[in-house]
């Protein structure tokens, strides 16, 4: 008896591009460039230093702003992009004696949720996990809509999207809190 022979299909050749398209080349960069780094023009978020350049000193629109009711919003994205925004190395244990680390981003410091809190029209407030523990408290966000909102998370979308009304961060918020934008 002989076994039938197999043989894998061949797979083309790449052929390499003879010359380099500068015009390609950047518009390629312009794309990558969107893409890796979150930032939204008003966001006021700053950029990590290995961001280029051009996008590091992109948006500083916001400053030129008129001192009025959007003041609190100016001095919170201030805030929002220093580094001291959240609780670091959160750990957790449950209730047979496991432990393990949280996101950093869920667990707010308490500076940051009284801001988040004053910006959203809510009360801070303390929760628990039940039989689970954490190191810091997680701050919850109460009163200002059908929904609680976690602090951290809040301080997070306003630090990457800008805390001006209409921005995505706004978005995500209002439908969390069950209400619409107008």
């Amino acid at each position: 008896m002989t076994t039938p022979v197999q043989s894998a299909p061949a797979l083309p050749t790449v052929q390499q591009p003879t010359s380099t398209n500068t015009s390609q080349s950047s518009e390629w960069q312009q794309f990558y460039d969107w893409f890796a780094y979150g930032i939204v023009p008003g966001s006021n978020s700053t950029p990590s230093s290995s961001q280029p350049a051009a996008a590091a000193t992109a948006p500083a629109q916001t400053a030129a702003q008129p001192a009025g009711p959007s003041a609190p919003a100016q001095q919170t994205s201030a805030a929002a992009s220093t580094t001291d925004l959240w609780e670091t190395s959160v750990t957790g244990t449950g209730p047979y004696g496991g432990t393990w680390n949280y996101n950093p981003l869920q667990f707010a410091t308490p500076q940051t949720a009284e801001q988040m809190a004053q910006i959203v029209g809510g009360q801070v407030q303390a929760e628990t996990l039940g039989l689970y523990t954490t190191s810091s408290p997680i701050l919850e966000i109460t009163g200002a809509g059908d929904n609680p909102l976690n602090a951290g998370l809040v301080a997070d979308l306003f630090q990457k999207y800008g805390d001006q009304q209409g921005s995505y961060a706004w978005t995500v918020i209002d439908q969390d809190l069950g209400k619409t934008q107008s």
